[in-house]
Order: structure tokens, then sequence, then C-alpha cells
């Protein structure tokens, strides 16, 4: 449930990105972004690690 949360998340923070990719320097808001999606990657491989992804064993 925490994943579906944070990906939620994730889309919630991304969708104004090609509204921000018009303004004058868009380079602010790609770095922002790919930061995100960086963290978020590495969260989700952190959980991969821990067995979190595992629905039975």
């Amino acid at each position: 449930a925490i994943l579906f949360l944070l990906f939620d998340l994730e889309i919630a923070l991304l969708l104004p990105l090609p509204w921000a990719m018009q303004l004058q320097t868009p380079t602010t808001t790609l770095t922002w972004a790919s930061i995100l999606i960086l963290l978020l990657t590495l969260g989700l491989v952190y959980e991969w690690n821990q067995g979190g992804l595992e629905w039975a064993e």
C-alpha cells in the first residue's frame, strides 16, 4: 500500500511537467523532475532488496 501511495504521489508531482517545460529556463524543472525520479527509483530498489515486493513466501 505504501508503494502505491509513493507512485501515486509521483504522478501528482510530475503532472505539471509539460506546463513547466514552456518556461524560459526548463533546466531547473528537468533537474527537479530527474531528482524525484531518481529518489523513487532508489526507493523501489531498496524495497525490492528488502523483500517488500514479495506477495507470498
